[in-house]
């Protein structure tokens, strides 16, 4: 595709505005999105930049946020700095070392944590069954809480049923 401006260079860059409704596509190449307005272009693709703008989203205090890209991975000592810089974990415990700051992370990026796709039928039908449970045992707190108590013993019996049944 070329570029709608100029009609020479191919498009690099594809804009979407919709304004009253109205949807307007608008396909540049890197020197005439230069010249546009607002429109900043970086060589390298800025996953980086976006990943460090989304970390930065609401940050404790500055003290707070460079001690904890000081600490590390103790597999494979990749601090969360590195990340930061990189877009990449060093390895699976990586996850684990830094959970409290990836949650967040993903909750902005994703809109969940949680999967939320199709499941392998081998293993799917005992998670199927844990979020269930999950589900009527939230259920359960909410009836509680709203003292709705014959509403809490049907579903407190029906979550002892699904647990006898696993065992």
């Amino acid at each position: 595709m070329l570029c709608d401006r100029c009609g020479k260079n191919p498009a690099v860059v594809h804009r979407i505005t919709t304004i009253n409704g109205k949807k307007k596509e608008v396909h540049l190449c890197k020197e005439c999105a230069v010249q546009e307005k607002g429109m900043l272009i970086d060589d390298a693709f800025p996953i980086n930049a976006l990943l460090s703008s989304l970390l930065d989203m609401g940050t404790e205090t500055p003290i707070k946020v460079e001690k904890l890209e000081t600490v590390k991975c103790s597999q494979c000592g990749q601090s969360f700095g590195d990340f930061k810089k990189t877009g990449k974990l060093g390895c699976d415990k990586c996850y684990a070392q830094f959970k409290d700051r990836l949650l967040p992370l993903l909750k902005r990026v994703q809109g969940n944590t949680r999967h939320s796709g199709k499941l392998p039928k081998r293993v799917g039908d005992g998670l199927r069954t844990r979020r269930e449970l999950e589900r009527l045992q939230e259920e359960l707190e909410r009836a509680v809480k709203a003292e709705e108590y014959e509403k809490a013993v049907v579903l407190r019996d029906r979550i002892k049923s699904i647990k006898e049944g696993n065992k």
